[in-house]
């Protein structure tokens, strides 16, 4: 006669297959957290760079409606960069049915100049406050003689202290553009160690006499 062997059951899991499955589940998400903050922190930095770019063109804007004198004033040490600080507002802030927001600089009437924006600009504010040092742009001058009457060469460092003796017809200016945090915002031109991890974007410009 025939005998039909009834198959094995899997009994229920064991506590060690229970713990693996679940380290392993654990790695899965750790990872995928990982990845996501840094597609977020990549997202962040794109955009960043992309408003960077935009604020530039103001720098540029700022520079050309100054006198050369001021932005010589500005830049001549390389060592002192004049700060003009960025950020956007909500033009109406009361008014739900307008939240276009608009560009805000430290050098505009009514601002300090070289100064962060206070708590009522902040309050109406929205992202980083954008921390933008100009300074003179050395390489641009090497080699260049850029003091009136003296035949020396430029090899670096600050140009002359009156406008009227540096013989050049144009001011090669460095562009350094950091994002600060509105809840840290530096008052300044920073330390480097502060600064290399806000750092987002450089250019240079030029300002005509």
């Amino acid at each position: 006669m025939m005998r039909i062997h009834p198959k094995n059951r899997r009994g229920a899991f064991t506590l060690v297959e229970v713990m693996l499955a679940v380290g392993v589940m654990a790695i899965a998400i750790s990872s995928m957290i990982g990845l996501l903050s840094a597609i977020t922190a990549n997202i962040n930095q794109i955009r960043q760079q992309n408003k960077a770019v935009t604020l530039v063109a103001n720098v540029e804007t700022i520079l050309k409606e100054k006198n050369f004198d001021t932005v010589y004033q500005w830049v001549l040490n390389p060592t002192e960069p004049h700060v003009i600080y960025f950020w956007d507002e909500y033009q109406n802030p009361d008014d739900p049915d307008n939240s276009s927001l608009v560009t805000i600089s430290s050098e505009q009437e009514g601002m300090m100049s070289g100064m962060p924006p206070d708590n009522e600009h902040l309050k109406r504010s929205e992202g980083e406050v954008y921390r933008v040092l100009v300074s003179v742009y050395q390489e641009g001058l090497k080699g260049e003689k850029i003091t009136v009457g003296d035949s020396a060469e430029y090899g670096g460092g600050a140009l002359p202290g009156d406008s009227q003796m540096y013989a050049v017809a144009y001011l090669p200016i460095k562009v350094e553009i950091l994002a600060d945090p509105r809840d840290d915002i530096i008052s300044g031109m920073g330390e480097e160690s502060q600064n290399v991890q806000r750092r987002v974007y450089d250019d240079v410009v030029i300002k005509m006499r």
